[in-house]
């Protein structure tokens, strides 16, 4: 495996492909459900939200991606394949393509799960069977999902983006893009998705069109993209928030906010909670205009999300089981 592609599983491993769509059809890190969060590091772990240590432990050990939800199961991508988890307890229902290293799906009445060796499935959810597969050059991520047309969006290592259809995987549409995808499409509503590509810019693609609707330009490589109200926000590797308008595509501003790679993590509806992976982290509330708030800790933060206003949970690396620990933050404005 490059390198490249080693440091594009650990990001996946890490943090939340941001998007507006429902966690029970994409997946998040940590994905939260009531009071349960999930979070994956080097294996699967439920926690309560109050309390320090985890429910249960699955798969530990094992690199593990985004879990995503479907009823009762958690499923989860790794670099040893596929894996249903029951949500009550981190059982193994089913696990599939151990030999591969298999991206979390996208959900629509199927799992459709990206792989680094290039194959794109299609696979029935309450057993993981194999409905059909489609093989490209390079890893393709999994896709996002125009369930009411039945299309498939997705790119990867190759410069082009494809939609293909979902009952099949057949080839709707090749279109050609300057560099390679970071991550998986974007779906940004409106019946839209988004590709990030690694030369630092977005292009916007129409699902009904199937056309480039907008090239967003930037310079440094994307972190994540997603839209609130009237605006798409864009976090990037050298440390800076962009903002788009969400009809014209046009820039509205960008701002340095850390020195690099800041990243989006879940938050509260309407709201940004960005870290830099340091002691760091913002919270952003566009929806009122508020100007961005900075968080400090005295600690590290891993994997951070926002469960209530004004508090922040995370967790902590132990190098004695269980592995992870909840840290709760009352988090201070400064």
């Amino acid at each position: 495996m490059s390198a490249r592609c080693a440091a594009l599983l650990t990001l996946l491993s890490l943090y939340l492909l941001a998007g507006p769509a429902s966690a029970a059809l994409y997946p998040q890190n940590p994905l939260r459900d009531g009071d349960s969060i999930y979070v994956s590091q080097q294996g699967v772990y439920r926690f309560n939200h109050h309390a320090a240590d985890p429910l249960w432990i699955s798969l530990q050990g094992v690199e593990t991606f985004a879990p995503v939800a479907y009823r009762d199961l958690l499923l989860v991508g790794s670099t040893q394949g596929l894996y249903a988890l029951r949500r009550s307890d981190g059982s193994v229902v089913w696990h599939i393509e151990k030999q591969h290293t298999l991206f979390t799906p996208t959900l629509a009445g199927r799992a459709y799960a990206g792989s680094v060796h290039g194959e794109l499935y299609a696979i029935a959810l309450d057993d993981g069977a194999i409905d059909w597969r489609r093989t490209f050059d390079g890893w393709i991520y999994s896709p996002a999902i125009d369930d009411h047309a039945k299309r498939l969006w997705t790119g990867g290592q190759q410069h082009a983006i494809y939609a293909l259809a979902s009952l099949d995987g057949k080839l709707l549409r090749e279109i050609a893009t300057t560099q390679e995808s970071v991550f998986g499409a974007v779906d940004l509503g409106a019946d839209q998705a988004a590709f990030n590509l690694f030369d630092g810019s977005s292009v916007v693609v129409g699902f009904d069109s199937q056309q480039i609707d907008a090239i967003l330009d930037g310079n440094s490589q994307p972190t994540a993209l997603t839209a609130l109200g009237g605006q798409l926000y864009r976090s990037h590797s050298d440390g800076s928030l962009a903002a788009f308008a969400r009809s014209s595509f046009e820039i509205s501003w960008r701002r340095p906010l850390a020195a690099q790679d800041l990243i989006m993590h879940p938050s509260l509806p309407g709201q940004l909670l960005l870290g830099d992976r340091n002691r760091k982290l913002f919270l952003l509330d566009p929806a009122r205009g508020n100007p961005l708030c900075e968080l400090e800790s005295d600690r590290q933060w891993l994997l951070p999300i926002q469960v209530e206003t004004g508090r922040i949970v995370s967790f902590r690396r132990s190098m004695q089981p269980p592995g992870l620990g909840l840290v709760k933050s009352s988090a201070r404005c400064i």
